[in-house]
């Protein structure tokens, strides 16, 4: 079981550092490497996706040092989920690598060691047992990221990684100052021991603690790119090239999963603490993320900006349904999150393929079709009508699912509010923009201009972006099987006492302790455990 958890960091881990020893080696080679490290992620993610599916937690210590001072890696159903996840998007980019003629890996020497290490820092993000080794996972990922996003060099990409880093340093520093504040008063940072101490704090401490939570809502929310802190992501991700751009798709949930983490943390309203707002206030910037990417995506003037703007639209989208707080929106949000990784990777790797192939390359201004339109015109096509959540794809069951929980979150909370209609209306009006923008798109690239006379120089990549874009459907034929799954996940991570008692039996067990196992406070709505 160690072994299992250890891997996925370990050998992303020992490839990177060894593609840098190594810079000279062929690319071919280095490719090899990079989709060794792809599918060694992968399986190690599905050994633990299949420990954990019947509600069991793996957890170990690094270096035998006990909890709560030493390392902790454990993995629950939502962990295992995501860490898939991570997995096959880096198996997609990775294949699309080795097929496109212009591929991305050829402007730095150092892409793949930087791939290497940005899957690490992902797997450690998802797979860390306490907060201040999130933090430095956080921070692997900033520097890989940010070393990928350059790669291939230019003003555009300069400017955008400037931006990046400095907004990203800027959400670091409220991490560590909101985890300084909470160690202060909760004398710990482990995820498993930090909601009783939280439910336990001194009206003196109170304080303090509320500031450190609010501000790691404010550093989790800047890095899943929420508004007003958003700014960072479309120059970004339409800046990056795109096997980069396509594996950035999982990067602003890592985000989300922080926030999911938060919310599990909440003490209950009747706690020293008191209720804290962040949960409403997740809400509230969700609505308008949804909103400002919708507007984003009608005017956008290429087609990368275009689909970085969906990014915006499917965080917005899914964290309204999270931050509803109740098992059925978690469990929605959970399956949008997995749709939109995989539709919003698929089309960054399409919109290469596209671009290669056309005079205007993304820009949305008429030109000669592109010569493989008869293959490109259907994936676009599906693309579209998934991350628009049209049926009979996995985006309409999403948000319709979404939907229903803010409907059922409106009528039965304590003070029953008319908010989900507002909910209900921006979600509808941004997917009517979403198909808008994607209509105009199609319009432009597919349908104004004679077809080509000169052939395609080349076929362009289409496997990996198909592949990406095949899940929307699967996603609908496995929707049953799947919902029970995240259901269990979404009751798992409000109810902690398993997370719990998996870190609980790593810890040694003194003589003269008590063997009785203290009473689980009640939790609130967002409290995480019940």
């Amino acid at each position: 079981m160690s072994l299992l958890l250890i891997s996925p960091l370990a050998l992303p881990l020992g490839l990177g550092a060894l593609l840098i020893a190594r810079p000279g080696l062929p690319l071919a080679r280095q490719r090899w490497i990079g989709l060794t490290g792809s599918i060694a992620v992968l399986g190690a993610a599905l050994g633990l996706l299949a420990v954990t599916a019947d509600g069991r937690i793996a957890a170990t210590l690094i270096g035998d040092w006990p909890a709560p001072y030493g390392i902790v890696l454990i993995a629950d159903r939502l962990s295992a989920l995501l860490l898939t996840l991570t997995g096959a998007l880096a198996l997609a980019v990775s294949a699309h690598l080795w097929l496109s003629p212009t591929a991305a890996d050829r402007a730095g020497r150092h892409f793949h060691a930087l791939f290497q290490l940005q899957l690490f820092g992902l797997a450690g993000a998802f797979l860390t047992g306490d907060l201040f080794n999130l933090f430095v996972f956080f921070e692997v990922l900033l520097i890989a990221s940010y070393g990928l996003l350059v790669q291939g060099g230019g003003a555009e990409r300069t400017r955008a990684a400037l931006h990046y880093v400095v907004l990203n340093m800027i959400g670091s520093s409220l991490f560590l100052l909101g985890v300084a504040l909470i160690y202060a008063t909760a004398g710990t940072l482990s995820l498993a021991h930090l909601p009783d101490r939280l439910q336990a704090l001194q009206p003196a401490q109170a304080p303090l603690a509320g500031a450190g939570l609010l501000l790691l809502g404010g550093a989790f929310a800047l890095k899943a790119a929420l508004v007003p802190v958003h700014a960072w992501l479309v120059p970004a991700y339409s800046a990056a090239q795109a096997p980069v751009a396509a594996l950035f798709a999982i990067m602003t949930k890592v985000g989300v999963y922080a926030l999911l983490r938060l919310f599990a943390l909440l003490p209950a309203a009747d706690s020293t603490l008191g209720t804290l707002p962040l949960p409403a206030l997740i809400a509230i910037g969700a609505l308008l993320t949804l909103s400002v990417g919708a507007l984003g995506v009608v005017a956008a003037p290429d087609l990368r900006t275009m689909t970085a703007n969906l990014v915006l639209v499917s965080v917005g989208t899914l964290l309204a349904g999270i931050a509803a707080g109740t098992t059925q929106g978690i469990a929605a949000g959970l399956y949008y999150l997995i749709h939109t990784t995989l539709v919003t990777g698929g089309l960054f790797l399409l919109i290469e393929a596209i671009s290669w192939d056309r005079d205007r390359g993304p820009w949305l201004r008429p030109s000669p079709q592109p010569p493989a339109a008869a293959w490109l015109g259907p994936l676009f096509l599906g693309g579209a009508l998934a991350i628009a959540g049209l049926p009979p794809l996995s985006g309409f069951v999403g948000k319709a699912w979404i939907m229903d929980a803010l409907q059922s979150a409106g009528r039965v909370s304590a003070t029953p509010h008319p908010g989900w209609m507002l909910s209900w209306a921006l979600l509808l009006g941004s997917s009517l923009l979403v198909v808008v923008g994607l209509s105009r798109a199609g319009m432009v690239v597919f349908w104004q201009g004679a077809p080509a006379a000169a052939p395609s120089r080349r076929p362009p990549p289409l496997p990996p972006a198909a592949a990406l874009l095949a899940a929307s459907p699967l996603l609908v034929l496995l929707g049953g099987p799947l919902a029970q799954y995240l259901d269990a996940t979404a009751l798992q991570l409000r109810d902690g006492r398993a997370y719990v008692a998996a870190v609980t039996a790593l810890e040694p067990i003194e003589p003269t302790e008590s063997a009785a196992p203290a009473p689980t406070p009640d939790r609130a709505d967002h409290g995480g455990r019940q």
